[in-house]
């Protein structure tokens, strides 16, 4: 394994673009710490690898995905998040504690939260909702990306029409201060609304007073325009 994180590494050096490199630290208000490799080329990277470690149990993958994480950069994070994503099928309710564990240890960035939120995390919940239960405290967190989590994981769930989970998860975080957790909010009832739009925008006008006004202008983003207006009227 070792071999195989210094071959990421010598890969990821050998495509560093300095000027990317400055252009993204300054895109992300939290500190972050990147080599300066585009995301296309991280993408392809990370599909090289996974046809590498693709026949490895398991386990021998989320310990690889740790260690990427343990680096600290900005790339090798990525690519553990795309390794989880084509694992998707073979995710089971034990894989929870791992994602878990990521989001509380490792996650720094807003693009690392919702890329292992909306692919691997999210899947796995829609997939197996009797772990919904286990993301309820997130939305008290002091942690600001489980926070953020649990909204952006629900995502495929929003997507399937269960929306009760969906609009209980909003009330929880209706009250949140965090610009970051308000637009994951958004976001979230958003991609509900894109299919749903009836009972998402008379949840909207039931709780727009409530609800910071970025957050509600990114609900309404997909909905029709007369739902939209009557959403964004003051109330």
């Amino acid at each position: 394994m070792n071999a195989l994180l210094a071959s990421i590494r010598q890969s990821l050096l050998a495509q560093v673009d300095e000027a990317y490199r400055e252009g993204t630290r300054n895109y992300f208000k939290e500190p972050i710490v990147p080599l300066g490799v585009r995301a296309a080329l991280v993408k392809k990277l990370a599909a090289q690898v996974w046809r590498q470690v693709k026949p490895w149990p398991k386990a021998r993958i989320w310990e690889l995905c740790r260690a990427l994480w343990e680096t600290g950069t900005m790339e090798e994070g990525s690519i553990a998040t795309t390794l989880a994503a084509r694992l998707e099928p073979r995710l089971t309710p034990a894989d929870f504690e791992e994602f878990e564990g990521w989001l509380t240890r490792y996650v720094r960035n807003w693009a690392h939260c919702d890329d292992l939120c909306t692919h691997a995390l999210g899947r796995l919940l829609l997939q197996h909702k009797e772990l919904l239960p286990r993301t309820d405290s997130w939305a008290g967190s002091e942690n600001r990306w489980l926070r953020r989590a649990s909204a952006v994981a629900l995502i495929p769930l929003a997507k399937s029409g269960a929306l009760p989970p969906v609009f209980e998860r909003a009330g929880a975080l209706l009250a949140d201060a965090d610009d970051l957790v308000r637009k994951g909010l958004g976001w979230l009832l958003k991609e509900a609304g894109r299919s749903f739009p009836d009972p998402v925008s008379a949840y909207l006008l039931a709780h727009r007073r409530d609800m910071a006004r970025v957050a509600l202008r990114i609900a309404v983003e997909k909905l029709p325009e007369d739902l939209r207006r009557q959403c964004m009227a003051r109330p």
